[in-house]
């Protein structure tokens, strides 16, 4: 009985070192054909990478292109690569008259359309684009004399006058102290339609009636985000980032042109439209507070 239990047991002891080294078989095979796979999505991803480089020198231009050097490869880049290929492409740049067109918000286009649209609620100032063959497919130039943005956050007080042409605007709202000129600048003392005292004194003025702590808008950390409609210049949403909250200005483009440049040279988001039938890009509850 002895010998018959020890055959058994040396049968099972084989059977489980074979299983053993099956398994152990198994992942030796699984690691050595991981590893050949890694190494060959390594090279394939050094080998695109290495074209996108060459493809981002074409547009930025390197010492090679300027010498009129052009690497051949890059006529070639993606062929054959599948659903991702990617082409180099370079767009004109639109005549100089058109640099402060603002696609589908063209209003001559819009006349010209003919479109049935409901004045009562200003239709005609949202955006209608425009049927493709009318499209512009060209770079908006920027305007004669353009010269780099004031960086933020000096920006919130002056911007360069040739990058938004639109002094008139100053002589209109003169009396609402919206911007001054001043030379070759376009100041903004803080004031607004209803900012008599400035826009950071409104600002205090309106924490102070939920009674929040130090008259702070952000009520310690509570409110982050406000939609501020009929923005102006968006003296109001430049003013709250000193308090932690970030404001998007909605404006028309409207008998005052193009009032969101300023806002947007200011360094402080901004978006065309109107509340009339087409509902803000937003979904519900993005912000905290609607002034």
């Amino acid at each position: 009985m002895m010998r018959g239990r020890s055959v058994g047991a040396q049968k099972k002891s084989l059977v489980t070192c074979v299983f053993v080294a099956a398994i152990l078989l198994g992942v030796v095979y699984v690691c050595y054909v991981s590893f050949f796979s890694s190494q060959n999505h390594s090279a394939a991803a050094l080998e695109y990478g290495s074209k996108l480089r060459k493809l981002g020198s074409s547009y930025l231009g390197t010492d090679e292109d300027r010498n009129g050097k052009q690497d051949q490869s890059l006529t070639t880049f993606g062929q054959g690569d599948g659903v991702d290929d990617v082409i180099p492409k370079s767009f004109p740049v639109c005549d100089d008259r058109h640099s402060e067109l603002i696609p589908c918000l063209d209003r001559h286009l819009i006349y010209q359309m003919r479109l049935k649209l409901d004045l009562s609620v200003m239709e005609h100032y949202e955006r209608h684009c425009p049927p493709s063959e009318r499209r512009y497919n060209c770079l908006i130039p920027p305007p004669p004399g353009y010269k780099i943005p004031i960086k933020w956050p000096e920006s919130r007080n002056e911007v360069w006058k040739a990058n938004i042409p639109h002094t008139h605007l100053a002589h209109e709202k003169s009396d609402q102290n919206w911007m001054v000129v001043k030379g070759e600048n376009i100041l903004f003392p803080g004031g607004g339609t209803h900012f008599h005292h400035g826009a950071d004194k409104y600002i205090a003025s309106i924490a102070n009636m939920p009674n929040f702590t130090n008259n702070k808008l952000n009520n310690e950390g509570r409110l982050w985000t406000v939609l501020g409609v009929g923005c102006g210049v968006a003296s109001f949403g430049a003013y709250l980032l000193s308090s932690n909250i970030i404001a998007m200005s909605l404006a028309p483009n409207d008998v005052h042109q193009n009032q969101i440049q300023f806002a947007l040279e200011r360094g402080t988001p901004a978006y065309l439209g109107v509340l009339g039938t087409k509902r803000l890009p937003y979904p519900s509850r993005s912000f905290e507070l609607a002034h």
